[in-house]
């Protein structure tokens, strides 16, 4: 432990700002001033670590059993249970699951899952504005709520007025919350005179990546914190992972902005120094802070190369044949400890779908999201799934309903939803109380009390029985009755299931998966992640996958109908997820790239192509590796062929 490193964990001040290049241990600081804290006394109920991703919630828990026992702790492992580690986001959502808040805001804590954000998206259509239009204003309405800023203070007139006052009752027609609500509500009622008992629920606050939280999640943890709140960071390091709207500024002028903030400066990067010094390279490209980098290095040097193949087909087999020979030699060479980042859910899947036929467990992180189209049956299955498990399980929930409605119509029936709610007003009804009004007309044989009222009672009816069928079944039983088997998004559900899960269990599983994903806690399964998960992790070897451009960085960044600003924009995002992602290898770090693809697939997955060319009466892309491994000059890695590194292991 460096002298600094101790210096935060004992620090006893009112507030601390702690910086450092990439592997620094920043994220170790803030573990060590938790055990610190629980070791003099605080409760462990008492103290908050605000993490950006559920997997690196996961990840900071084992590592504060570590502390906790270092720091003379007993029972470590079940005083680590009681921290309150969360993500700035969830930490919000528990502000808002009290009643007290509930009273004060009159919102509840269901948040749309993003499949579901698609029915608000199409009920908005309904006010007839031009849809690149209205998604631009719902852009802005949720930029502004992730800034915190007062919905008086920049709304305007006319058109965005009339948005914004349609979203509001679209949502509490619902009662849920749209994801960049979230820390605003929290926000706004922690900074209310209702809120007051609810402001300084923690002692002790420990934020990390402080810069890739808005404006109100950093608020918000502010608000929280009673005696102390450190927060750690590093601008270059900047994802929009916890948020659409990240705030590295608030990190940058934390210190300045307020009185007397400590600010403790790590200046060591741990691990090979190959990696964290190609990482140090990419922040002296344009728009990085090149002052955060390392002033030392500490470590073996180890592996670090760029490995070229000649196709995708050949990366796929080709680095899972160098990974099984690797395992062949160290059982222990490849699990857990490594991961492949994936720049999209096509090469996460091939990838993991190769490492299984070659034997190996697999965990697959960031690529859960349902998706398919609401408007087809078949094309919604795994979507169905999902909202008839939310029926079963919370059989009250109007925005399930509304998505259930909707599935199967080519306007997701969202003008007979708009209709409903204009009769829920007229009668001061809810949503399931004209739903239900529909069905006892439809089955009376009288006019429908409102426009697609027929059409709506028939689905009600439908998710009616489907709940009444289904009430007492349980687990895979379950599963299969709301027609989740066998489809390719809970297959790892599947997997992990005992059995005797109620429906409620077996919601929270699923809801988890799309909220809050997290790896497989089997130390056997190789993970896969996107670049984005990788936030707040930490292996031994990382591959990262798929390195041309166009899928690193995103072909956005190349675009000529773009302007320079949109462009530079997805070139700066893609450069600090590309260099995080790097720096998250302690040993080993391969970065693999190909030459050429069919051409259908490179347009298909946004690669960008070079030049087209036949081969055997094929029409190939000629592709170009990631630009950013350029970028870092001379720390860039060595260029190694695919073959010659598979005969290097003695593979034909």
């Amino acid at each position: 432990m460096t002298d600094v490193m101790n210096e935060i964990a004992a620090f006893d001040g009112r507030m601390a700002k702690v910086v450092g290049p990439v592997r620094s241990g920043k994220t170790e600081a803030l573990v060590r001033r938790a055990a610190a804290c629980v070791a003099a006394g605080t409760a462990p109920e008492d103290i908050l670590l605000a993490v950006s991703t559920a997997e690196a919630a996961q990840r900071a828990r084992l590592r504060a059993v570590r502390a906790l026992e270092a720091a003379g702790v007993a029972e470590p492992q079940a005083t680590a249970a009681r921290l309150a580690i969360a993500t700035a986001q969830n930490a919000c959502l528990a502000v808002l699951a009290t009643p007290e808040a509930q009273a004060a805001t009159g919102r509840t804590a269901r948040v749309l899952a993003p499949f579901e954000y698609n029915f608000f998206l199409e009920d908005m259509k309904t006010l007839g504005q031009p849809v690149r239009r209205l998604r631009s204003v719902l852009n802005r309405f949720q930029q502004q709520w992730s800034a915190l800023a007062p919905e008086a203070d920049w709304v305007v007139p006319g058109d965005e007025e009339q948005a914004l006052n349609l979203a509001h009752q679209l949502l509490d027609a619902s009662g849920a919350l749209l994801e960049a609500e979230v820390a605003f509500v929290c926000g706004q009622y922690l900074q209310s005179e209702a809120g007051a008992q609810a402001r300084q629920r923690f002692a002790v606050v420990l934020a990390d990546d402080f810069q890739n939280l808005s404006v109100a999640q950093q608020t918000c943890l502010c608000l929280l914190a009673r005696d102390q709140i450190i927060v750690a960071g590093n601008p270059n390091e900047t994802l929009a992972v916890a948020t659409r709207f990240p705030a590295p500024e608030g990190f940058t002028t934390f210190d300045t902005l307020r009185r007397d903030v400590t600010v403790f400066t790590l200046e060591e990067a741990f691990g090979n120094p190959n990696i964290t010094a190609f990482c140090d390279a990419l922040c002296a490209a344009e728009g990085m802070d090149d002052a955060v980098t390392a002033d030392e290095r500490t470590g073996a040097i180890r592996d670090i190369a760029t490995v070229k193949w000649n196709t995708p087909d050949e990366e796929f087999n080709g680095l899972t044949r160098y990974l099984f020979a690797q395992a062949q030699d160290d059982a222990d060479a490849v699990r857990d400890t490594t991961c492949l980042v994936a720049p999209n859910k096509q090469w996460a899947q091939a990838f993991a779908q190769m490492l299984e036929r070659r034997g190996f467990s697999v965990s697959c992180l960031g690529f859960e999201r349902l998706g398919g189209d609401p408007r087809s049956f078949d094309r919604a299955r795994a979507m169905m799934a999902y909202t008839a498990l939310n029926l079963v399980a919370c059989p009250e929930d109007v925005a399930a309903w509304r998505a259930w409605v909707g599935f199967g119509n080519y306007l997701t029936m969202s003008d007979g939803w708009r209709a409903l709610l204009d009769w829920c007003e007229e009668h001061s009804a809810t949503p399931l109380e004209a739903l239900a009004e529909a069905s006892r007309a439809l089955a009376a044989g009288e006019d429908e009390p409102f426009a697609r009222g027929a059409k709506l009672a028939e689905r009600y009816n439908e998710g009616r029985q489907l709940i009444e069928q289904n009430a007492g079944r349980k687990g895979h039983s379950l599963l299969k009755a709301v027609g989740a088997e066998g489809l390719r998004e809970y297959a790892a559900l599947t997997q992990q299931l005992v059995g005797d899960e109620d429906a409620a269990a077996l919601f929270a599983l699923v809801r988890a998966g799309q909220f809050d994903p997290t790896h497989s806690d089997s130390a056997r399964a190789v993970h896969i992640s996107s670049y984005e998960q990788m936030c707040g992790c930490s292996y031994e070897a990382v591959y990262a996958v798929g390195c041309v451009d166009g899928l690193m960085p995103a072909r956005d960044a190349f675009e000529v109908v773009s302007t320079d600003e949109d462009r530079a924009r997805v070139m700066g995002a893609g450069r600090r997820a590309f260099m995080s992602a790097a720096g998250k290898g302690a040993s080993t770090l391969m970065f693999s790239t190909f030459s050429k693809a069919d051409l259908e697939l490179a347009e298909r997955t946004k690669m960008q192509v070079q030049r087209v060319r036949m081969e055997d009466s094929r029409r190939m892309a000629t592709l170009r590796r990631t630009c950013f491994i350029e970028e870092a000059g001379a720390c860039a890695p060595i260029t190694l062929g695919g073959q010659a590194v598979l005969a290097d292991l003695g593979i034909d």
